[in-house]
């Protein structure tokens, strides 16, 4: 009897251990799990507070080296190119060598880059320029390895797509308040000293992030059947650098000029060539065949407008108050918190509303809201008031909450668990060509009318009624794909 008791006690000790040990263990899963994400969210934050950050320091650096409209477009595509150039193959980088290690390497970049172009400011005109330029070019290549990082480190740590789609809103506000918060501290430093130290915050938040991912963040891979693309990156690196200096050199020099053609040939030819090397890859990079899903593909096509028209939106916005209304980069960073802050807000909102309807759906809304947004713009003259501005930035801010949210979960729900890095990374790329495009054509036509003889407000109204129109087409095509979707389901 006695051997018998205490034979029950001693499994009952061991089950109570056993149980004790499988809470404990998933506790420290759920520790690994918050920590990933948080990771994700603080690097997605580090990748876009330069956007903002410098776009509402364009008039002071204008001021500062006499940079001309097509300079400044440089400052801000010098940033956007190299980051949408190498967000296609960091998927397969962090599938090969970890995505940890890539994450280091990409915060890495961002600290060494941010470095290089606060170095700038010590020069004086087209050096200047020069050298940010290529502090902008090496941050953007860590930011492009960091994109589709911190997606997969979602996707891999939240493997339920429920519950993935809320920890991606939470990756988006992460976004958006990296657009948010960009200008404010902007304005607050250009306030007190020159605008080579707006980058010196961008530095050290990259050192943090970094030094925390190197103690604490968990490796992981997937490098089964995978291997690095040379030519398909290649070739496509050439088509949307070749094609946006393409479309800036003809603003600035003529659609006729000899620069103009060459890059928007050369451009063409590149996309063509990379559309082929994928579809004989073994490996590609993005696989074409991606395209043949509705949802995805329009999910694509939105992601490029929707960063088209918010960060084309922001460029024109910025120069317009600095240049009409005479504002300093403080005021202009307080007036675009009325965009990145309302996104900021209501992104939890759209994080619960994407558990339960499709995130097409959602994402038409947000695109035709955006459209109406750009419309309402168009009524903003140099005289308008902070209110007058404010209510109509907060519409956009909404649209761009939907965007921005949505366009990301509906390219990961449209493909296989398995693709859903190479999808990401190539939804990313989109939009960020889309980010790049939008500053390079924007800026063409509001030269462009300024140079017919309208004012900086007739300008700006032209250049967003395009984007409007723009927003409204990419609505209709994901609308057209939610009802087949419905009809398909039904």
């Amino acid at each position: 009897m006695a051997e018998a008791a205490s034979s029950r006690g001693a499994d009952r000790a061991e089950r109570t251990r056993a149980a004790d040990g499988a809470r404990a263990e998933g506790a420290r899963a759920q520790r690994a799990v918050a920590l990933t994400i948080a990771l994700a969210v603080l690097g997605v934050f580090v990748t876009y507070v330069p956007i903002t950050a410098v776009s509402v320091s364009l008039t002071t650096i204008r001021a500062a080296t006499g940079a001309s409209t097509a300079d400044l477009q440089w400052v801000t595509d010098g940033y956007i190119i190299p980051m949408a150039a190498m967000i296609l193959s960091a998927g397969v980088f962090g599938d090969l060598h970890g995505r940890r290690r890539v994450y280091l390497i990409g915060m890495a970049l961002t600290v060494l880059g941010a470095t290089t172009a606060a170095l700038g400011s010590t020069l004086g005109g087209k050096d200047a320029l020069h050298v940010l330029w290529v502090g902008q070019a090496i941050t953007g290549a860590g930011a492009g390895l960091l994109l589709p990082t911190t997606l997969a480190l979602i996707a891999h740590a939240v493997p339920d797509l429920r519950a993935r789609a809320r920890f991606v809103a939470l990756w988006a506000t992460g976004l958006v308040l990296g657009l948010a918060v960009g200008p404010l501290i902007s304005g607050v430093i250009l306030e007190h000293a020159s605008w080579g130290w707006i980058f010196v915050p961008v530095a050290v938040l990259a050192v943090i992030a970094g030094g925390l991912a190197a103690l604490r963040l968990p490796e992981s891979k997937a490098p089964e059947g995978r291997h690095l693309d040379w030519p398909g990156q290649i070739t496509a690196t050439v088509a949307i650098a070749t094609s946006i200096f393409g479309v800036i050199e003809g603003g600035q020099a003529g659609w006729g000029s000899p620069k103009t053609i060459a890059g928007l040939a050369v451009g063409a030819v590149a996309l063509v060539a990379f559309v082929l090397v994928e579809l004989r890859s073994s490996s590609p990079i993005l696989d074409i065949a991606l395209f043949r899903s509705p949802a995805f593909s329009a999910a694509g096509f939105s992601a490029l407008i929707a960063l088209f028209a918010l960060v084309g939106a922001i460029f024109l916005l910025s120069l317009f108050f600095g240049t009409a209304q005479h504002l300093s980069p403080l005021e202009i960073g307080v007036r675009l918190l009325f965009i990145n802050g309302v996104t900021a807000l209501v992104n939890p909102f759209v994080g619960r509303l994407l558990a339960r309807f499709q995130p097409i759906a959602l994402l038409s809304f947000g695109l035709a809201l955006g459209a109406v947004a750009m419309f309402l713009l168009t009524a903003i003259e140099a005289s308008t008031s902070i209110g007058g501005v404010a209510w109509r930035l907060a519409v956009l801010g909404v649209a761009d909450a939907f965007m921005l949210s949505a366009v990301a979960v509906a390219a990961i729900h449209a493909v296989p668990h398995r693709l859903a890095g190479m999808a990401s990374a190539a939804n990313t790329a989109l939009r960020q060509y889309g980010a790049a495009l939008g500053p390079a054509v924007l800026g063409v036509i509001l030269t462009s009318r300024i140079a017919g003889g309208a004012d900086m407000a007739q300008a700006l109204h032209t250049a967003l009624v395009a984007n409007g129109i723009l927003l409204l087409l990419a609505a209709v095509a994901c609308a057209l794909t939610a009802r087949h979707a419905a009809r398909a389901s039904g």
